[in-house]
This record gives C-alpha cells, structure tokens and sequence, in this order.
C-alpha cells in the first residue's frame, strides 16, 4: 500500500490500549502498521506488548530490533521520553510531521515534530535494523 493511502485510511482511527487494526491503534501498534502497510515489513513481535506489559518494558524490548539515530530520518520510529523514561512512538513521515496514535479519547493524527518536542522532554530517532 503507498504511503497516502495508508495514511488517508489510518488517520482518525480511534487509540485503543494494545490495538494495532485499522479500527483501533495504539501508538507502537500504528508503527507495526505502518512498517506491514508501507514498509511490507513484519517488525519483530514483543511478547509483553499483547500480555499487558508496561511501555517501558515494551520499548526496551523492541529497541534491541532498531539502530538509534542522531538526526530525523523519514520513516524512523520517533520516541518521546519525559526524563530518561520512554511514554509514545510514533512515525517520522517527514523531516517535521509525526504520526502516531494518543491515548484516551485520542486518534491516529499527523502532528508537527517542533509541537510534539514541546510535550515531551526529548526525543530519540531509530531506524529498523
């Protein structure tokens, strides 16, 4: 599937705890989506993503499958950390857009990177390895 399609199909699909379906997303389930739609990519399965498992367990489990980056690369998984800890992903769909998908009452949405920097206190770049 090309990149607009995937994107003009996943925007505005309500955030859902452990979700990853064009009906219902989290923000790491809309990256296994994208990288399945867009990249025709399965990433790596994280067995505590499906059982519960906390995001920072999650993160440093899949963080193993990727290569962190010094600058924003389109397409990387972008994480946000407040302090040392990771809380969201999502996707760098060019050098200043993020996709990803907000929790509670939240939706997948395209958001500024400058905008989401000023949410979180840093941000990290990786690439699939």
């Amino acid at each position: 599937m090309n990149r607009d399609k995937f994107l003009s199909e996943i925007i505005g699909v309500p955030w859902s705890d452990r979700a990853c379906s064009f009906d219902k997303t989290d923000c790491w389930g809309l990256v296994v989506l994208y990288y399945r739609h867009v990249k025709g990519i399965e990433l790596h399965h994280v067995d505590g993503y499906e059982s519960g498992a906390d995001f920072l367990t999650c993160h440093e489990d899949v963080s193993t499958h990727w290569e962190s980056v010094d600058h924003p690369v389109n397409d990387s998984m972008v994480t946000f950390y407040h302090g040392k800890k990771p809380v969201h992903v999502g996707i760098l769909i060019s050098p200043s857009k993020v996709l990803h998908s907000r929790g509670d009452n939240g939706t997948v949405r395209i958001d500024s990177l400058l905008a989401m920097m000023r949410i979180y206190s840093s941000v990290g770049y990786m690439v699939y390895a």
